[in-house]
This record gives C-alpha cells, structure tokens and sequence, in this order.
C-alpha cells in the first residue's frame, strides 16, 4: 500500500509541475534575459563555437548556420549566450527552426542548448533518427509492471514528428532540471517530452543554437528565428 501512495504522490506532483511549466511558458511574469530576431546584424552577445565565418549568416530576418560534417569526438558548432542564472532558477530559452532546403540527413541535428562552461548540458534538438524527422529527445514511455519503474529496461522512447506545427523548441530551467517542450503549437498547445536532472551550478550558464552534421556537403542551412530567453 506504501507503494502504491508513493507512486500516486510522484505522479500527481509531476503532473502539478507540468501544469506550472505550462502556465509559464504563456507568458505570465516573464522578463526578458535576453532575445535576438535577427532582423539585423548579430547581437555582440552572441560567441561563436566551431564555425568559420562563412558558416553562419544573417539573411531574410533569421539567423542560417551551415551543417557540416562533424567529426564524432567532437561537440556540435554553436552560437552562444552566457547570462546571469543558476540551476535553481527557473528560466525558458525558445526559438523557431526550420531546416532550408533539403532534409536532414541520418544523425544530422538543429536545436538549441543548455551551455556551461564545458559545452552543451541538454539539447532539444530536430534531428533524422533512422530516417524519420523527428523531435529530440522522445518521450519515454513506461512498459513494464509495477515496481520496476527504477529499470531503464522497461522503458521505450516515443519520438513525434519534426512538424513547424508544433511551434518553437524550448528547454525549461528549472529546480535543477531541464525539460524539453515545444509551443505554442498552431492550435495554441504546448507538450512536453522529456526532462532530466541537471549538474547544479551558479553561474557560467546561457544558451546555444546547435548545429551538428553528419556526412553532407556542407550546402545544407539551418535557420533560426526568434530567440528569445525569459525568467
């Protein structure tokens, strides 16, 4: 029975915070960190990680950055924002991403990131998984039996459409973990697909947008639109 109230107990919390993600990211009591529409010149903000000049621009009121290939002991080329928040606090980066052209090839990704001082700390990202355009990561999806929930093995991954209706990629901050959600979507929703625990810290911390490329030509773009970062 102790079970049982334990589980429910888990449960209702995380559906309590998942509502609380859902009031935030519509706007209430939001101020602005930071936020970039790239209708002009780029922010002197931004730092650029692993890309040349030639690889990123900005054109036609978005942000285009190139996909290269990148070799796999490497981490993805970015563009990045340090800004003055801790792990504690609850903060939303969002942006808008539309790959140019053709599609993404097989492991090919564009997103947006956690950042630290060592690199990217989460990802939620638009990516080719065995073929299929997809949002990244999925959304675990329990198929065991009662009272193995602690087993990674009972576990599979839903992973859903690359879709534009979904709306802008968002990493949520908060309480020292990092949520993946997409929204405003085309009908006004917005669905969360994955969190984790994330490495406490005070500082140090902002924002990229990731590209990470496969084995392309590097002629394929990624553009990236309306940036914006809220606490």
């Amino acid at each position: 029975m102790r079970n049982i109230d334990t589980m429910r107990t888990k449960l209702l919390t995380t559906i309590a915070l998942l509502a609380c993600l859902s009031c935030l990211s519509n706007g209430y009591g939001q101020t602005v960190l930071f936020e970039d529409s790239f209708d002009d010149d780029l922010s002197d903000r931004w730092q650029v990680v692993g890309l040349d000049p030639d690889d990123y621009r900005v054109l036609n009121g978005a942000l285009e950055v190139r996909i290269k290939p990148v070799p796999p002991d490497q981490p993805s080329p970015l563009l990045k924002v340090n800004l003055p928040f801790t792990t504690a606090d609850t903060v939303i980066a969002s942006v808008d991403v539309t790959v140019v052209g053709d599609p993404l090839e097989r492991g090919e990704l564009a997103g947006i990131c956690l950042t630290s001082p060592n690199g990217a700390v989460f990802t939620a990202s638009k990516t080719n998984i065995d073929g299929y355009f997809v949002l990244s990561p999925g959304e675990p999806d329990f198929i065991g039996q009662p009272g193995e929930e602690g087993d990674p093995g009972q576990y599979t991954v839903k992973y859903w459409p690359a879709d534009e209706a979904f709306g802008p990629l968002k990493i949520v901050v908060r309480g020292h973990y990092a949520y993946f959600q997409v929204g405003p979507s085309s009908d006004g929703e917005y669905r969360t697909f994955f969190h984790s625990a994330i490495q406490e810290a005070n500082e140090g911390l902002g924002f990229g947008l990731c590209v990470n490329g496969a084995t392309g030509d590097g002629q394929r773009w990624v553009r990236f639109d309306n940036f914006r970062v809220t606490d």
